[in-house]
């Protein structure tokens, strides 16, 4: 589970005015969300899982699905209240570590998890899976990303690690435990995954789609790729 000192730092974060532009609350969101939630049921019941200060929820919600969002930092889920409401919307924010959902099963029709998820050890990932299996109805909805072992800051990890700045804590799996890197979230793990050990992850789901979204990006001044795994998969219906 999240450390205290996790819950700091993502409060810093979210309640510090500096929210780098793609997480805010008012952000477009993803494209490959927006196609996800379009073929869901019309008025479903989602969960989105470290929503921050609720850029899908601001979306979703609009689009008149029933929310819930889940996120360690109560400024977080305080921010993404105070969005919805200007806006005439609802949704049931919790404060909570996503392995230990505030939740009865089968609550939800759908959930997603964007850009968090891969932010634990390996056990507290498949923590969470069984957590979202278990909130979500047979049949439930659910899309996840995980950075890939393909993507630049995957080699530059790799590369920390051998100058010492950072620690590979399992396989695949690296913590900044001394603070040297200047990225907002390098107190946290950071696991990257191949086809193979994502598959093994979402052991339990049914697997819908699976595909590597990869593109050029300029990271630290340089050309870099940016790659994740995205994930569509439903839970069992006989669940």
């Amino acid at each position: 589970m999240a450390s205290a000192g996790s819950r700091a730092s993502w409060e810093e974060i979210w309640t510090s005015g500096d929210i780098p532009p793609r997480f805010q609350s008012t952000a477009a969101p993803n494209p490959t969300v927006v196609a996800w939630a379009a073929a869901l049921p019309p008025g479903s019941a989602i969960l989105d899982i470290g929503c921050g200060v609720g850029r899908h929820l601001t979306y979703l919600a609009g689009c008149g699905f029933r929310m819930a969002g889940v996120d360690l930092s109560p400024g977080g889920i305080k921010i993404a209240h105070d969005v919805l409401a200007e806006r005439g919307l609802t949704f049931d924010g919790r404060v909570s570590d996503m392995t230990v959902l505030p939740w009865p099963d089968h609550t939800f029709g759908a959930a997603l998890s964007t850009s968090t998820m891969h932010h634990h050890r390996r056990a507290d990932i498949l923590r969470a899976l069984g957590e979202v299996r278990r909130v979500l109805e047979p049949g439930g909805f659910f899309y996840v990303d995980f950075p890939s072992t393909e993507s630049s800051g995957y080699q530059e990890s790799r590369e920390w690690v051998r100058e010492g700045k950072v620690v590979e804590v399992e396989p695949n799996t690296f913590l900044d435990e001394h603070n040297t890197i200047p990225d907002d979230d390098a107190f946290l793990p950071h696991h990257y995954c191949d086809e193979a050990d994502l598959r093994d992850l979402l052991t339990g789901f049914e697997i819908k789609s699976l595909w590597a979204d990869v593109h050029a990006v300029v990271y630290r001044g340089l050309p870099a790729k940016a790659a994740r795994w995205i994930a569509q998969v439903r839970t069992p219906r006989g669940a």
